[in-house]
């Protein structure tokens, strides 16, 4: 073989090599993307207090935008949970940092709806991040959303008939 064909088998082997290492030892430079959207990733956990008994179950809300919060019929993570000893705690992880608002209210008889009297006030325990309330209604997104940007972050919220 002359000189010129075993130089070119040579760096055929040392790119061989080369590629290997990257491939074994270090897969996800090659297979993977790291988005650095991951590193914006936390644990929420919110502790839902003030239930007057363990009838029924919560019905919780978080909501993502001011167009979702505002509609009567729509959530962006929704759950049905137990009421055990007067509480709740809802951990969600992975999510994403930004602005959040969640609504709670204390599902006695399992309806699926907040009952409200003969003037519209609400008969069943509810609450809202920030612990706001309002006399007219539910208070307003901006009131009630607050900023997730930790990788870990604990809201309290306490329920009631603030009547």
């Amino acid at each position: 073989m002359n000189s010129r064909i075993k130089q070119k088998i040579s760096l055929v082997r040392l790119v061989a090599i080369i590629v290997s290492l990257f491939v074994f030892i270090k897969p996800g430079l090659l297979f993977s993307q790291e988005s650095r959207e991951s590193t914006n990733l936390g644990k929420l956990t919110v502790i839902i207090t003030g239930f007057s008994n363990e009838t029924g179950n919560c019905r919780f809300a978080l909501d993502n935008s001011k167009f979702i919060y505002e509609s009567e019929d729509t959530v962006w993570i929704g759950k049905v949970l137990p009421i055990v000893n007067k509480q709740v705690i809802v951990v969600i992880d992975s999510l994403q940092y930004g602005e959040y608002a969640v609504r709670v209210f204390h599902d006695e008889n399992k309806n699926e709806i907040v009952d409200t009297n003969i003037f519209g006030i609400p008969t069943e325990d509810y609450g809202y991040s920030n612990n706001v309330s309002s006399w007219f209604g539910p208070p307003s997104w901006d009131r009630a959303k607050f900023i997730f940007d930790k990788p870990e972050m604990t809201i309290e919220i306490e329920v009631g008939s603030f009547i």
